[in-house]
Order: structure tokens, then C-alpha cells, then sequence
């Protein structure tokens, strides 16, 4: 009897707070949350946002058009990744961040190798060994703060380190980006320095993998406040990233070439060869028509592929420092310069014909990719004008050696520069007959054990000047030089 008294006091205190005027406040207040989550994500302009965890929502400021404005106010299709998010999702280098991207891919062969693709347009081939020189330009601008650094097949590496945000904006994006950006353009946005403030952190980690080499990380960021009206901001960061691919044992040698093939060798494919496409050294081909292609008294080197596990181990290390200072009520500046460094060995994919990440490499793959970055940015007011400056000087350099023994399968032509350098046409030259005369080539064909050493220095220097200006309450200008 005592329990049900009490429980139906405790119901009718409920009820009776339930239609107390705060709850009623309560209510709307909820209700109008709900509706305003509802009209955010039902907006047609809404951009992706990455999840956040904070109970309320906090207004997301891009820079998609040459201007800060709040996400929700974009019309067009923008993505954007905020600090927080990179920090959750442990996002640091290139193909990091891309596959938190919604469209948006990337295609290559390892660090500092790959090109940006935006709803699935290309306009280069990733894989092509000598992308830095051949490669067409890209048609998705890679933009650092304010400055475009695409490169045909080997867009900058840049490390996430105190990132504030990556934006995406699907193309076309001419007008504003200029060129390379037909497909959209993909923006890193560094954290600026803060006037008044003193802070620092600090990040340690390190990685473990079953079927890898282990890893750490390093990264070091400070703020330190110069005066009232500057601040510097430095960031240092080393990332070594374990290796997961395995080089097996296996051999070759120039017979293995097309060139040698006999027809009705069956192809990978599946399809034979046919009469027609069979190789002109290859025994039968060579006695019907040339005696001198028909290299059977000539010796074979065989090239030994180089074993070595965990092989495609990966650095990076780097730093970022940036002065800001407000050199009147109207007008700012900031200064960076930004020096990174990637060392890689080894390749990034597997060969599906031998065992789980394994490959067969008969040179040593590495690559030293640096680059050094000078910006000075100018924001201020003339009246109603918001007029901006930036200008940058980047200076590339990458150094890569890469295996080409795979080009031996690629044309037949090859094995010209491996064997007639070393190989005596005896037919030909009868003052070089030796005895007894066999009537046959003799010599030695090297190994094919190819490489490429790819070289690549670019300087780019950019300027450009533009202005903002509100013309309306729903038009604006941009308007610039580049």
C-alpha cells in the first residue's frame, strides 16, 4: 500500500513538471533543433561535412571561392574534412585523406607519385614510370593554402600536419582555379598562427603490423605570441611508415622476351601467338629468314631477383614555420616556409601470379622527393573591398630509381641494346670467324636487369591579386589577377 501511495505521488510530480512553462520552453527549443538539423541536411547546397561529436553544432568557415563563408552558405558542391576529424580518423598523408573524400580518388605508384581524381576524370595515365616528364597535366589542382602545386603524375605529398582542413570542390573549377582544376580541386588548409596565445602539443606514436615492419610517428606544434600585434607558429613532424611487401626470389633472361617467342606460345591471357606475331629471334623464325637473328651459340646472363622482405618502407619528415602580424587596424600578413622530404624504397603493389604481397624486383626501387615552400599572403580593406595578395616560390626536387626489367616483355626491340652491343655477327665479318667456323653469332647477351634513374627539378612562382566585394544582399564580386 505504501509503494503504490508513493508511486502515484511520484507519477503525478512528473506529470505536473511535464506541463510546467520551462519544460514547455524545453520543448520548442528541442523542436526547433530537430528542424533545424532537418533543413541543414536536407539543404540542396549542403556540403559534406565530416561527423562531430560536440553536442552542438558549430559553423564550418571554407574557403571554397576566394572567400571565407560558412559551409551551409556554398552553393556548390563542396566536402570538407575539419582538424578534428583528421585527428579521429588518424589522417596524415595523401592517400589518407583522399579516401576520406567522398568522388574523389587517387591513382599511382607510392609516395609523391599519384594524381588526384574528382567523379572519375582523368586526363594522365598514374602508372606511366616517367609521369614527372611525359605525363599530361592534371586535371585536378592540388592547392596548399593559397598556392596551386599540381604536377603531371606527381602531385605534392603534402604531410597533414596541424592541418585546419581539407576542402573538395568538384569541377569545373576554371574560373576561380584556373588551369587544372577542369575536374575540381582538392585545397589543404594550414592552421595560422594566433595572436595572444601560447600553446603547444605534442604527439608520439608507434605502429605495429603481423605482416609488416613497425612504424612511429613524431610531431611537434608550438604557438608563441612575438608581440601584441604577431605570433609564430612552428610545426615539425617525422613519420616513418613500416614496409608490408615482400621481394621474392626468381630470374631472368633476355630469351624470356617476345622476341624469342615461338608461335603458338601460349600468352598470360590465355590466347596463343600466332604465325604472324611470333618473335623474330625465335629458333624457326630465325632459320627461315635471317641466320644472323638466331642467337644459339650465344651466352645468356640471367639477372637474380633481389630478396628482401617488408621492402617498401616509407619517411617523412619536415617542418613548418609562420610568422603573422597585423600591421594595421585594416591589414594582415603572414609569412611560411614549409621543407619536406620523402624516402621510399621498394613498389606499392603485388604480383598476383606469386604469393599474398610479394613481388619480384631485379633493381633497387627508391625515391628521395623534397620540396621547399615560401609564401607571403596580404589581407586587408580598401573601403569596401577586401583586396588579398598571395604569392609563392616552390622548389622540387625528386630523385627516383626504378626498376624496368618488365620493359623486356613490353617490345622486342629490346634485346638489341642488351645483346648486339656484346654479340659478334660472324657471317658478317669473316676477318672475325673463329675457328672452327660454326656460321652462327657468338658473344654474350647481358642480363636484363634494367633500371631508369628519373631526375625531376621544378621551380614554380606564383602571384596572384584579387578583390571581394559584397554587391548585393544576394550577389557578390570576386574579382583578381593571376
Amino acid at each position: 500500500m505504501i509503494n503504490t501511495i508513493k508511486k502515484s505521488n511520484i507519477v503525478k510530480n512528473i506529470q505536473k513538471s511535464f506541463r510546467h512553462k520551462a519544460f514547455d520552453n524545453f520543448g520548442n527549443k528541442v523542436i526547433s533543433a530537430i528542424s533545424a538539423f532537418a533543413i541543414i541536411n536536407a539543404s540542396a547546397y549542403s556540403g559534406h561535412v565530416g561527423a562531430q561529436t560536440q553536442a552542438t553544432f558549430e559553423e564550418v568557415v571554407v574557403t571554397a571561392r576566394k572567400k571565407e563563408e560558412g559551409l551551409q552558405s556554398v552553393p556548390l558542391s563542396v566536402s570538407a574534412l575539419g582538424e578534428e576529424t583528421l585527428e579521429e580518423k588518424g589522417v596524415n598523408v595523401f592517400e589518407d585523406y583522399l579516401l576520406q573524400l567522398p568522388g574523389v580518388t587517387a591513382g599511382g605508384s607510392g609516395p609523391g607519385q599519384s594524381t588526384i581524381y574528382i567523379r572519375g576524370l582523368a586526363s594522365t595515365t598514374p602508372n606511366l614510370t616517367t609521369s614527372g616528364v611525359g605525363g599530361l597535366a592534371p586535371n585536378v589542382s592540388f592547392y596548399l593554402d593559397e598556392q596551386p602545386l599540381a604536377y603531371p603524375g606527381r602531385n605534392l605529398d603534402v604531410y597533414a600536419a596541424d592541418v585546419s582542413r581539407i576542402e573538395v570542390l568538384s569541377g569545373p573549377q576554371g574560373t576561380l582555379f584556373g588551369a587544372s582544376s577542369q575536374a575540381g580541386v582538392v585545397r589543404l588548409i594550414t592552421n595560422k598562427p594566433v595572436i595572444g596565445e601560447s600553446a603547444s602539443s605534442l604527439e608520439i606514436e608507434t605502429r605495429t603490423m603481423s605482416e609488416g615492419s613497425p612504424g612511429d610517428k613524431f610531431e611537434y606544434m608550438t604557438n608563441i605570441p612575438l608581440s601584441d600585434t604577431s605570433a609564430l607558429r612552428f610545426v615539425a613532424y617525422r613519420d616513418r611508415r613500416g614496409g608490408y611487401i615482400d621481394q621474392v626470389a626468381g630470374s631472368v633472361d633476355v630469351t624470356d622476351s617476345a622476341a624469342w617467342r615461338p608461335a603458338g606460345t601460349r600468352r598470360s591471357n590465355g590466347i596463343p601467338v600466332s604465325n604472324a606475331r611470333k618473335g623474330w629471334r625465335s629458333e624457326e623464325a630465325a632459320k627461315s629468314q635471317n641466320l644472323d637473328a638466331y642467337l644459339a651459340g650465344v651466352n645468356y646472363a640471367t639477372a637474380n631477383a633481389i630478396v628482401e622482405e617488408n621492402v617498401n618502407s616509407t619517411q617523412y619528415e619536415g617542418f613548418r614555420a609562420s610568422i603573422k602580424a597585423e600591421l594595421n587596424d585594416n591589414w594582415d600578413a603572414l609569412v611560411s616556409y614549409t621543407n619536406q622530404t620523402i624516402e621510399s624504397d621498394g613498389v606499392f603493389f603485388a604480383d598476383p601470379t606469386l604469393g599474398d604481397l610479394e613481388v619480384q624486383r631485379f633493381s633497387d626501387d627508391d625515391i628521395e622527393d623534397e620540396f621547399d615552400n615560401l609564401s607571403l599572403t596580404l589581407e586587408g580593406s580598401i573601403g569596401d573591398l577586401e583586396v588579398i595578395y598571395a604569392g609563392a616560390y616552390t622548389d622540387r626536387s625528386s630523385d627516383q630509381r626504378i626498376d624496368y626489367t618488365d620493359y623486356l616483355f613490353v617490345g622486342q626491340y629490346i634485346p638489341y641494346y642488351i645483346c648486339d652491343y656484346y654479340v659478334t655477327y660472324a657471317n658478317s665479318d669473316p676477318d672475325k670467324i673463329p675457328a672452327p667456323y660454326t656460321g652462327l653469332p657468338y658473344g654474350d647477351c647481358g642480363a636484363p636487369n634494367l633500371y631508369v634513374d628519373s631526375l625531376v627539378d621544378s621551380e614554380v612562382q606564383t602571384h596572384e591579386l584579387r578583390i571581394n566585394a559584397p554587391v548585393s544582399d544576394n550577389m557578390s564580386l570576386t574579382a583578381g589577377v593571376f
